[in-house]
Formats: C-alpha cells, sequence, structure tokens
C-alpha cells in the first residue's frame, strides 16, 4: 500500500506499536471513572450518533442512539435467544441499554478494572438487569471464556486501548469467541494511515493518546486487514464522522460545567491523571477535525471459519 506502510512517517512497519508509554489503563479509570457522570448521567463512555429524528441537543439520546447502531448491525435472529459479548464494557452502559431494549439478550461484559465490574453490577441490578447482564474483570486479549460462545461480540470505543496499530490481541480473541457466522461490530477512531503529520497534529495526537491510556489508536487498513487475516470477513467499513460531529460539539459545554462544578468542589485540585483527561477531551475535537489523517468508523466483519 506504498506510503500507508509508515502511516506516522517514522519507519513503523504496518501494525507495529509505536514507542509511546500510555498511561495505565486501570489507574487512568480508577481516577476518571466518575467524572465521565458529567457527559453521561448513564455513564456512556463514548461519543454519540446522530440521524434524523433523534435530537442534537440531547446528548443522552444520541450516546444510547451509538449503542442502538452497533447492535442492529449485528443483525441478531430475535426470535431466540442471542448470547452478546461486550469487550472492554466500561460500565456497561451499552449493554444495559441492549439488555432493556431488545428481547432475549444474554449479555457478558469484560472489563479489566475492578472498579467498573462493581459499578456495573449495581448499575445493572438497579435497573432490574442483572439476570441478563454479567460483568466479568478480565483482559480482552485474553477473556476467561469458551472459544464460539457468542452470537455475536462488540466493542464501544473499546478496542483503541489494545496495542499496535491493527490490534491484533484484540480481533484474535474476538474471532476465538464468536461463533461462526457472528458478527463483531465495533464503534471506534482510526488513524487513516496517512504518512506525515504537522508538528502540531502529531503533538495534539501524542497528548490524547497518553492521556486517555492509549498506546495509539488503530491505523483502519492494519485493522480490517488484521480482521481477514483472522477468520473475518469484513462486511462494512462506514465512516460516520459527520454522524458523532453534534455530540463532540457538546464537549465545551460539558467541559465548562464540569470545571466549575469542580471549582466549587475542591477549588480545581485535580491530580495530573483528570486533568490529563480533560486535556484529552479538549484536544479531541481538533484530531476528528483533521479528517485526511482520522476518523471515527463503525466496522462489521463476520466469522467466515
Amino acid at each position: 500500500r506504498g506510503d500507508d506502510d509508515d502511516p506516522r512517517g517514522t519507519g513503523e512497519t504496518r501494525g507495529q506499536s509505536p514507542a509511546r508509554r500510555p498511561r495505565d489503563v486501570v489507574g487512568y479509570y480508577v481516577e476518571t471513572g466518575q467524572d465521565y457522570s458529567a457527559w453521561s448521567r448513564n455513564f456512556n463512555m463514548h461519543f454519540g450518533y446522530f440521524r434524523w429524528g433523534v435530537n442534537p441537543l440531547v446528548l443522552e439520546r444520541m450516546l444510547d442512539e451509538m449503542s442502538r447502531q452497533v447492535l442492529l448491525r449485528l443483525e441478531l435472529d430475535l426470535d431466540r435467544e442471542n448470547r452478546l459479548l461486550d469487550m472492554g464494557c466500561g460500565l456497561g452502559a451499552s449493554a444495559r441499554f441492549a439488555a432493556g431494549e431488545f428481547a432475549g439478550l444474554r449479555i457478558d461484559g469484560i472489563t479489566v478494572v475492578p472498579w467498573q465490574v462493581e459499578q456495573a453490577r449495581r448499575m445493572a441490578a438497579a435497573d432490574g438487569l442483572d439476570g441478563s447482564i454479567r460483568f466479568v474483570q478480565g483482559d480482552y486479549t485474553a477473556a476467561p471464556f469458551a472459544g464460539g460462545a457468542y452470537d455475536g461480540v462488540y466493542a464501544v470505543e473499546s478496542a483503541c486501548h489494545a496495542a499496535g496499530y491493527d490490534k491484533e490481541g484484540f480481533v484474535r480473541e474476538a474471532a476465538r469467541l464468536v461463533k461462526a457466522g457472528g458478527r463483531l461490530v465495533l464503534a471506534d477512531g482510526f488513524l487513516k494511515g496517512t504518512r506525515k503529520m504537522t508538528p502540531a497534529l502529531r503533538w495534539c495526537l501524542d497528548t490524547v493518546c497518553r492521556n486517555w491510556a492509549l498506546e495509539t489508536f488503530g491505523e483502519i487498513g492494519c485493522f480490517t486487514d488484521c480482521l481477514k487475516r483472522n477468520g473475518f470477513e469484513v462486511l462494512q467499513v462506514e465512516g460516520v464522522s459527520w454522524r458523532i460531529a453534534p455530540s463532540v460539539m457538546h464537549i465545551p459545554w460539558e467541559t465548562t460545567r464540569f470545571l466549575v462544578k469542580e471549582l466549587f468542589k475542591t477549588r480545581l485540585r485535580l491530580n495530573r491523571v483528570r486533568w490529563g483527561h480533560i486535556v484529552a477531551c479538549v484536544l479531541a475535537p481538533i484530531i476528528g477535525m483533521a479528517r485526511s489523517r482520522f476518523g471515527y468508523y463503525l466496522i462489521t466483519a463476520r466469522k467466515t471459519e
């Protein structure tokens, strides 16, 4: 693929991890977990999806709509029970939405963060959904589940935490866990494989990755190639950057509102991890505007082997 073989223009090969030390994922979410309530009362930890009929002024509706769009692309047979896996479930917002909206689902969620498991279980029980959702602590690249156990697997802005441009560990485990004929659907941001970036954009990207506990965002070509070599047929790669833009527009207001509250509560005595999270949130729209370098995608693949 020519210049795309070196997406950063630094001599790295496709799929190879960049030389960067991200923040510890567990530590990051322990420190910032409650801060996500400023973004979503249901602890949706992702961007929203806009379509006609969804009010762009109501952030929570768009956040739920993203979960709905991911689930619809699994194309489940709702006349029977389906077992789903949420890889990187966070506080379980997408799983709770799915269990509440779609009948006959049995959902497992896995997260490496112990605090998230405990909180997710409490919220599912409060919604009366603990009988249909199970949350487990573990690494989604080495999950404690039987192979071929799931009719569908999905990930909403969590695959980005896996290593490398191709997210090989995530993809390999998803391929092991989903049944033949089952689907993997994910929503996430990806690099577009451009060879060079301006120093300012590179600084923004590195700062966001470091403060959101990412080694790197995936590179879209590397990722789809990885899907294919792990037994997936790539059905659809949808660039949906414009559909998440209305939710991104909420960042300045929600960030300002959060800081005002923290000013009264703590006089803005936030630790380095929490400040870094705020900085990353502010910089994220700048990266998103670099449309030739970065995009947000909904990716649908089917296990063929």
